[in-house]
């Protein structure tokens, strides 16, 4: 009977251990927020974890996604930011981590006020339902050189002692901050097992751009249809797709961060048939936690109240909260396309109303002409002296253009440059006789009409790195402001670590918390709590 009992309680803690392997543990610096200030977060991805990119969103308790970003992880692990809308209303959200590779899915959950109207009016909240997170302090952690009440603007020299024995289970870094918390609200998690749909290479590093092709006559799925996704810039980026059996396409883009524009469009390499390019959203399909109402507290009304004041006072000063840092990425000294054989300047020469009259006088051996309405273009081919039969590759701004009809009115004020390439030009499986790139003066897209085969979309890529801007000594007539007064995501470990902070002028409660994970996947936790009086 004892080797049973010690046998079920062996099975218990390594399911236990198994179900924090399988899933990332999420952590946000506050549980209590107020619109228009910003999130940061910090997750450990579980070990079976390989796609390289998780996406973290938050959500409203009916699922809409109210924003996302797109993070790179290292060493199974990344941390970074979320803006709250300002006009976002007062109630619980969610906050989500999951990848294209995960089966499950981390939600935790946060309390976010509107800073206009706050809690005031507000008796009961929708709730994760569930008990609340019940961690333990690790014992062999120690914190020293912090009180248990403090003074605004006092100079904390806090230390951190890690014994030998715990030093060597720490997996990766730590993560310890100091903030200020709300009382009468605590975050709930919750986990979301779910099977993936879509199969992508285990170790990818980028963003996924998905979707299908189909016959704009038949709605079947297009097979044999090349897809383009073009990234338009300076020095533009293109990749192709070419669809199966099944329509299906898919990209992925590295090495790009923040908002950048991307056009995907299909096109038939016979030109016989018409495509319609379907672009795969963003699905909560996975399903929601169960909520529940819970009652609001005068406490919670009243601090979150004071808590508004200080993010309005924090608006009217600017403060600069996060030192964001953008990588330089990869430069690139020519487009896809290669060096071009020529480049044209139509500024540099007499105003020409379209780009048939820039043909005819600027580009010699280019001949844009139409017939019966249809507009054609053609290069000479130098070897021969015979212009191709085939049209070259026509890009604007970077985009592949099908429709000469979009480039036929730009004349000179509209064109900055056309770089020209007269010998034929391979690209991977694919082969053009010549290229003409033209790059308008705007480069805002607007020759560039969506339709049923371009589809323009304003694409979130990875988000850099940032880190939190510490504020130093602030003039006596100037209010410090701060909530989170350390901000460490990705602490070494070691054992003694120091580090300095500050008190700000906000009164009230705060905790310092340490958290990480051992070599075998279960928690690290310690936690202090002290009073700014």
């Amino acid at each position: 009977m004892r080797i049973i009992i010690i046998l079920f309680i062996l099975l218990v803690a390594f399911q236990s251990k198994a179900q924090e392997r399988d899933h990332f543990s999420l952590f946000t610096d506050r549980d209590v927020y107020t619109s228009g200030e910003t999130i940061l977060f910090k997750f450990f991805a579980p070990e079976e974890e390989h796609s390289g990119i998780v996406k973290v969103e938050l959500i409203n308790t009916g699922g809409k996604i109210i924003s996302a970003v797109n993070k790179k992880i290292s060493d199974h692990q990344a941390d970074g930011f979320l803006y709250i809308p300002d006009s976002l209303t007062t109630g619980s959200y969610l906050l989500s981590t999951s990848s294209e590779t995960t089966q499950t899915v981390t939600f935790r959950e946060v309390l976010i006020c509107n800073r206009f109207t706050g809690l005031a009016e507000t008796t009961s909240l929708l709730r994760i339902k569930g008990p609340l997170n019940d961690s333990v302090n690790t014992a062999d952690i120690q914190l020293a050189g912090i009180g248990e009440k403090l003074k605004p603007r006092e100079n904390v020299q806090l230390t951190m002692n890690l014994s030998p024995e715990k030093l060597s289970q720490i997996k990766d870094n730590l993560i310890l901050e100091v903030v200020n918390i709300t009382p009468g609200y605590e975050s709930r998690t919750f986990t979301r097992h779910t099977p993936k749909t879509v199969n992508r290479k285990n170790d990818s590093n980028g963003i996924a751009v998905q979707g299908i092709a189909n016959d704009l006559d038949t709605g079947a799925p297009f097979k044999n249809g090349c897809i383009f996704l073009s990234i338009p810039d300076s020095v533009p980026a293109l990749q192709y797709y070419i669809t199966g059996e099944d329509g299906h396409f898919n990209f992925e883009i590295e090495n790009f961060y923040g908002k950048i524009p991307v056009v995907v469009q299909g096109s038939d390499m016979g030109k016989k048939r018409l495509l319609r390019i379907t672009i795969s959203r963003d699905s909560l399909a996975i399903g929601l936690p169960e909520f529940e109402n819970s009652s609001v507290s005068s406490d919670l009304q009243k601090t979150t109240g004071n808590q508004i004041e200080a993010t309005t006072l924090s608006k009217i000063f600017n403060y600069q909260e996060l030192n964001i840092k953008t990588p330089a990425g990869k430069k690139l000294d020519y487009p896809f396309y290669g060096v071009p054989t020529e480049i044209v300047r139509p500024a540099l020469f007499i105003d020409l109303p379209d780009f048939t009259e820039i043909s005819r006088e600027l580009l010699s051996g280019v001949k844009f002409r139409a017939y019966n309405r249809i507009p054609t273009l053609q290069i000479l081919n130098p070897s021969t002296l015979n212009f191709y039969n085939d049209q070259p590759l026509v890009l604007l701004d970077g985009v592949p253009v099908q429709d000469l009809n979009i480039i036929k009115n730009m004349g000179s004020k509209d064109i900055s440059r056309i770089e020209i390439c007269r010998k034929e030009r391979f690209y991977g499986d694919l082969s053009f006789t010549g290229v003409i790139a033209i790059y308008s003066t705007k480069q805002n897209f607007q020759h560039l009409a969506e339709s049923s085969d371009l589809v323009k979309l304003n694409l979130d890529a990875l988000q850099p790195d940032a880190s939190l801007v510490i504020q130093g000594n602030r003039p006596e007539n100037e209010p410090d402001l701060r909530k989170v007064l350390l901000w460490q995501p990705n602490l070494k470990p070691s054992n003694t670590v120091q580090l300095d902070f500050k008190t700000s002028d906000i009164k009230g409660n705060y905790r310092l918390i340490v958290r990480g994970k051992t070599m075998d996947g279960s928690a690290i936790f310690k936690v202090q709590n002290f009073e700014v009086y």
